[in-house]
């Protein structure tokens, strides 16, 4: 039996952020850590799905990269790649009837490939999805580090690929299980917290300086489900914004900054850019305020790649603080990462080991806050 989206979101208990696309008849849900939840009872159950791959010069084609975990199992069932357009994947099959409950999360990130549920094929009956968690609850904002870019891939390596990295294995799936806390990711590998002082500013590719990047910021898609998605899909304005209810923190983290350093250092170190990171930095405080309410501490972290613009950070939540007097703003720096003693991840990133590390020290720090 095939049962299209529409027809059984009753039964799908989603997590993350998700978009809706009518048009196909598809719920995407491209952001890391991202995906379903749902019960049946039966023999067999398997996933219509659309995927887009990402493209981008010096990498691997894109797709998207999943893991699915069966019932109360720690350890995913099964990892998998979806393939460009549409196809069906099984999820789980069994010899006789039974009850089971199958996690599908994305462990690689939006801009890395896009995936949206079309249907459910099942061998059985779908049951009413497992009830919300309750307790704390933590929402990430940032980078390639809270992606987990290239935290699977060895240090040596010179080209990314989607499979190898782990959003699972972020220092904000780590924290977040040891504070016993469900979590949401609105993460992008590259994306600064705001753009240039200088409007006409565009980053060049050095080996491909044909190609044109997207000119991205953290300030422009957050309060949107996903921007990217439909941009992807050739709209201009009207995005879809996100329902702040759906998910009420505890507390925001974000760690944002290491891009903004970059545009920075390539600009001469400009003190006005600098500045202008600061009071965009600040103006993002409001907004993440504005739209989660009084109740989530907000978290400004930064680390562990760069620290070029923590000073500033800093500076910025007093500003904020002074400005708004909301005190439930803090600042919190990682450890650096440790070369020798953990190892590195791809192309300069954290590894799994740092990762995880960093999940600790977080953890100790929000413990007493949430």
């Amino acid at each position: 039996m095939r049962l299209t989206v529409k027809q059984c979101e009753q039964n799908l208990r989603w997590t993350g952020r998700t978009l809706c696309d009518a048009a196909r008849g598809a719920v995407f849900f491209n952001w890391s850590c991202s995906g379903f939840t749902v019960r049946f009872r039966g023999t067999r159950l398997a996933m219509d799905a659309i995927a887009f791959a990402e493209r981008y010069p010096g990498e691997a084609d894109s797709l998207p990269h999943l893991a699915v975990f069966a019932d109360a199992e720690s350890n995913a069932y099964r990892r998998l790649s979806l393939p460009e357009g549409e196809s069906t994947t099984i999820l789980f099959e069994g010899e006789s009837t039974q009850e089971h409950t199958l996690r599908v999360v994305r462990l690689s990130e939006g801009s890395k490939g896009r995936a949206g549920l079309l249907a459910l094929r099942i061998d059985g009956e779908l049951l009413a999805p497992p009830p919300e968690p309750t307790g704390r609850k933590i929402e990430f904002v940032g980078d390639s580090i809270t992606c987990g870019f290239g935290n699977e891939m060895p240090p040596e390596a010179a080209q990314f690929l989607s499979r190898q990295e782990n959003g699972l294995l972020s220092y904000a799936a780590i924290a977040s299980d040891l504070l016993g806390a469900a979590f949401q990711c609105v993460c992008v590998s590259g994306i600064p917290l705001c753009w240039a002082r200088d409007e006409h500013y565009r980053i060049v590719l050095p080996w491909a300086p044909e190609f044109e990047t997207s000119a991205r910021t953290m300030e422009g898609y957050y309060e949107y489900a996903d921007r990217f998605e439909e941009e992807a899909e050739g709209k201009k304005e009207g995005f879809t914004r996100w329902d702040f209810s759906r998910f009420v923190p505890d507390a925001v983290v974000i760690n944002l900054g290491t891009n903004d350093a970059f545009r920075i250092c390539v600009s001469g170190n400009d003190p006005a850019e600098t500045a202008h990171f600061q009071q965009r930095y600040a103006a993002f405080l409001e907004q993440v305020r504005r739209l989660n309410g009084k109740k989530p501490w907000i978290v400004c972290t930064l680390g562990s790649m760069d620290y070029f613009l923590y000073d500033n950070i800093e500076k910025a939540a007093a500003l904020y603080r002074e400005t708004s007097g909301d005190e439930r703003v803090a600042c919190f720096k990682f450890g650096a990462i440790d070369p020798w003693g953990e190892g590195m991840g791809g192309l300069g990133h954290p590894n799994v080991k740092t990762q995880e590390r960093m999940g600790r020290e977080l953890a100790v720090f929000l413990k007493n806050r949430i």
